[in-house]
């Protein structure tokens, strides 16, 4: 007897062929028939007529390291789109290893990862990995080491090199995560504290990973004036050090003063592909982003962290110079991406505080947090910047925001239909958030795949499930195939979409019917029935 029968849908495996009607039986949390005309004695029977099977759905670029340790409806913000496995620890922004030495950077990651549990006790990436386990999840985590975490362990959040026995310390804390399970390493080299470290050392703790046979998934440096820098940086240290390379969230910005096409930025990856470099990239189909309210600041604001930052704002001297620096299009510095210079105040809305007394700025635009009139246009600038100033002081520097018109749709476009591009959320599970939190996967169908028909149902299907567990090496993952994991989403394609709020950013996508994880059915026509079929998955080797 089958534990459940999913009968008469629309089969997508996951490897781009034809799609074709099935039944499928699952068995002790696996595929065990694929077959027309199975039989319905089962302990649960899904009807999938006129509906499409496929795969769970893969989040190659998660920032929900800290959902499992929360409670609320933040919780199911995956596993109600389909999602059945996200990769955690992404833009070097890990939450472990961590001590109780390192506060600065917890309070750093807060405004991305949430406060997650009261006590973080993980000093090493074993004990993280087996909290995560004991954690009651919904669907499945796998999880990188984070380079900023490595790098605060040994050198905090300063500009400072390493020396030879700094890279050998970071190297043993790699090659541990590493043995333990970990599938790579992510880089943020756009945040504190990635934004100090050298080439050298990219390369020397890539080659770790190398070894390992896992991957690095990379910020780079800049997105924006330095991106063609940024690029090749990433794909010179997957060169020298021979790791496969991802670069995430891949994009320039639609502000050309600012950033160039979606199309040269393919360009540079297929000529890499060409010179011997195993180079794969990830995006959202959104046109807004969203990150940390301190990003606005240039770089000299921002080392050392959030005490640091905040002494600089009270600074009168240093305030006056910043009011100077973002008054305009600011100065061109190395690698900073200068958010108000692309989009203007008016598009930079505040998506997350965590002190009461701040709550109110959540939702509101930075040109909204000015309530006087009939200023001139410096003295209104300067009023905004004083008020984002008490904000990030105020908050401990933990806000974060999301800015509005930032990507061009046709750079979206090219880059998401291109082979090499995976889909991932990179939503951010706090305060108000962007609704890629909630809704990629839907939109991605039902946007880009339905409306556009920028590539078939087969060929979209493939690129959130196929091709990340075939990138990412996951065992039994990814495909509708015998002795496969149960991992499966039933959904109406003519349906399936998610809203675009940004001001009920978590309304719940609209279309699908049944997700199940590791043979579970765990949301049923929008009804949530298990919290905790997901598990850890550890990188074999």
């Amino acid at each position: 007897m089958l534990d459940i029968a999913i009968i008469g849908g629309l089969v997508l495996d996951g490897t781009g062929d034809t799609s074709c009607q099935n039944d499928i039986g699952i068995k002790d949390g696996k595929i065990v028939e694929i077959a027309k005309g199975l039989s319905t004695d089962a302990n649960s029977v899904i009807d999938a007529t006129h509906k499409i099977v496929a795969p769970g759905f893969i989040d190659v670029h998660s920032h929900s390291d800290l959902v499992p340790f929360t409670s609320g409806p933040i919780r199911e913000s995956k596993i109600r789109q389909g999602v059945t496995t996200e990769l955690i620890g992404q833009c070097g922004l890990g939450s472990a290893p961590y001590t109780e030495t390192m506060l600065d950077w917890r309070n750093y990651l807060t405004p991305i990862l949430g406060n997650g549990p009261q006590t973080w006790n993980w000093p090493n990436f074993s004990s993280f990995l087996s909290d995560l386990e004991k954690a009651k999840k919904p669907n499945n985590y796998a999880a990188l080491i984070g380079h900023g975490a490595v790098r605060a362990q040994v050198l905090g959040l300063k500009d400072v090199l390493p020396s030879e026995k700094d890279l050998t310390r970071m190297s043993m804390i790699v090659d541990e995560a590493m043995s333990q399970g970990s599938l790579g390493i992510s880089y943020g080299l756009a945040y504190l504290p990635g934004m100090f470290a050298p080439k050298q050392e990219l390369v020397t703790l890539s080659s770790v990973v190398a070894a390992h046979n896992g991957i690095m998934m990379i910020h780079i440096r800049s997105h924006s004036r330095q991106v063609r820098e940024g690029m090749a940086e990433a794909i010179a240290v997957a060169k020298d050090s021979g790791v496969k390379l991802q670069i995430s969230h891949m994009r320039s910005y639609a502000n050309q003063k600012y950033g160039i096409t979606g199309q040269e930025l393919i360009e540079m990856v297929e000529q890499a592909r060409l010179d011997g470099v195993d180079v794969t990239f990830d995006e959202h189909p959104y046109r807004a982003g969203s990150t940390l309210l301190s990003q606005i600041l240039p770089p000299w604001a921002k080392e050392g962290g959030g005490p640091e930052i905040i002494r600089r704002l009270k600074d009168p001297q240093l305030r006056t110079r910043l009011k100077e620096e973002l008054k305009d299009n600011g100065p061109d510095y190395l690698g900073w991406d200068n958010f108000v210079g692309m989009v203007g105040w008016s598009n930079i809305m505040i998506s997350s505080m965590f002190n009461q007394q701040n709550k109110w700025a959540e939702g509101q635009t930075a040109a909204q947090l000015v309530k006087k009139t009939g200023q001139n246009p410096i003295e209104f600038v300067h009023e905004i910047i004083d008020q984002i100033a008490e904000l990030l002081i105020r908050d401990d520097c933990r806000c974060s925001m999301v800015m509005h018109n930032l990507f061009a749709e046709d750079d979206i476009v090219a880059l998401i239909k291109h082979p090499l591009c995976q889909i991932g959320s990179d939503g951010i599970p706090t305060g108000k958030p962007h609704p890629r939190l909630y809704g990629t996967y839907p939109k991605f169908l039902g946007e880009y795949v339905r409306d556009k028909k920028l590539m078939t149902w087969e060929q979209g299907i493939k690129k959130i499930t196929g091709d990340p567990a075939r990138r990412l090496n996951l065992a039994n993952k990814g495909f509708v195939k015998t002795d496969y994991c149960a991992d499966l989403v039933v959904f109406e394609p003519e349906k399936i979409n998610a809203p675009e709020d940004y001001n009920k950013p978590s309304e719940f996508p609209i279309g699908l019917n049944y997700t199940l994880v590791n043979g579970q059915i765990v949301v049923a026509n929008g009804e949530i029935l298990s919290s905790e079929a997901g598990k850890v998955i550890l990188a074999k080797r």
